[in-house]
């Protein structure tokens, strides 16, 4: 996700949500800094958007790893890794996804799960093991091939009976993607607050120094606006009800923000939260237009 495709939907999303802003950082329309930099507007420790009384500072929430690996993924096996059964060294019709994080190094480590589940006759991961017929269920005793593959296997797989995924019936099938509980509510709550989090020796973070200097320039509305990947936020797309479950904002702790917006270019969703009003969501419509100059606030060449 480039940081102008992120701070674009920042943009039309916080300006829906809060009336006019333009960028008080660089622009990212035409690169320049609208307000020059002086002695009460310093080049660093800027904010991204200004408005009459509202401030707006914008973070990615990025998955680098998965990225990473789904691009190394793509450069070896531009698509699904297909084939027969032996070319695997299987029988049987084996459809395994892989999550993006995986290093395309574990692809032999993964086919050799799958062989080892195949022997002992494990058909899919999806199970919570074997119920309590070949190892005795939370008794801590000893934990059966079922139990240990099925349960902590790090990707899915299953016996593709039907032959309905594959391009011919008979056909083992690799796939690299990102599975929905790869990021839950709980993952997204913590990248977020690590944003709010002073270090060790004190040091507020670059977040709240923008805040910090907002709070100094007499902005009311303190707002940070996360804008999610397409990792973070296919789990929370599935089921839109799931984004008003981030929990309680602790307001205190992350003082002087007001507003927290959650925001997903994929979907075109945010979700507001605020300390002065209830969460709602919205549908961000028309994002991925670039801005006219003149609604940025940018100056004419001369």
């Amino acid at each position: 996700m480039r940081k102008q495709d992120s701070e674009r939907f920042a943009f039309w999303t916080c300006r829906r949500l809060f009336g006019p802003i333009h960028p008080y950082d660089r622009c990212f329309g035409c690169g320049a800094m609208h307000i020059p930099p002086s002695s009460e507007d310093p080049h660093n420790g800027r904010y991204d958007f200004a408005g009459d009384d509202v401030a707006v500072e914008v973070v990615s929430i990025v998955n680098s790893s998965a990225l990473r690996n789904f691009s190394s993924w793509n450069k070896h096996h531009p698509g699904p890794i297909e084939g027969e059964p032996a070319e695997f060294k299987l029988k049987l019709p084996w459809v395994i996804s892989l999550p993006a994080g995986t290093p395309i190094s574990q692809l032999r480590t993964v086919l050799e799960a799958v062989r080892s589940m195949e022997q002992a006759g494990i058909r899919e991961n999806r199970t919570n093991g074997c119920g309590g017929r070949r190892c005795p269920a939370g008794s801590g005793g000893r934990i059966c091939t079922f139990c240990q593959v099925a349960r902590t296997a790090p990707f899915d797989a299953h016996v593709d009976d039907e032959g309905l995924l594959a391009s011919r019936p008979g056909n083992v099938v690799v796939s690299v993607g990102e599975s929905l509980r790869s990021h839950g509510l709980h993952d997204l709550a913590r990248e977020m607050m690590r944003h709010f989090r002073p270090s060790t020796d004190g040091k507020r973070t670059d977040v709240q120094q923008k805040l910090d200097r907002a709070d100094q320039q007499g902005k009311s509305r303190r707002v940070v606006c996360f804008v999610l990947d397409v990792f973070f936020a296919l789990g929370l797309n599935v089921y839109p009800g799931t984004w008003k479950k981030l929990g309680e904002i602790p307001w205190g702790a992350i003082y002087p923000a007001t507003d927290i917006v959650v925001a997903s270019p994929d979907f075109r969703r945010a979700v507001i939260f605020s300390d002065a009003a209830p969460t709602r969501q919205i549908q961000v419509r028309d994002a991925e237009r670039t801005p006219a100059p003149r609604t940025l606030g940018c100056r004419p060449r001369q």
